[in-house]
């Protein structure tokens, strides 16, 4: 699984351990709870996040597949994907130990 990456003309002043714990966090959560959907300003509130970095945040996990974006606009776990793979992508996103 290739890591994900925020684009944004701003520069980014995080970490890159700190990226992966995020995604981390927000792949976890929605794994824990396949029926969780959430509109992007719930996603920030829930999350704590600005909206850039929110924003940023679920567009990246769109990208690779993790998640999906249903016809109510709400965020989704992507049921297309195996267990198998959406496991494999949480792990991607956690720095290995050095």
């Amino acid at each position: 699984m290739p890591k994900l990456f925020f684009s944004s003309p701003i520069p980014d002043r995080r970490n890159q351990r700190s990226r992966d714990a995020l995604l981390t966090r927000v792949v976890a959560e929605f794994q824990e709870m396949p029926c969780l959907r959430l509109t992007g300003r719930q996603a920030q509130r829930l999350f704590d996040l600005r909206p850039d970095v929110c924003q940023r945040l679920l567009g990246a996990l769109l990208r690779d597949g993790t998640l999906t974006y249903d016809h109510e606009q709400r965020y989704r776990l992507n049921e297309s994907k195996s267990s198998r793979d959406l496991v494999g992508s949480a792990q991607a996103y956690h720095p290995k130990a050095s």
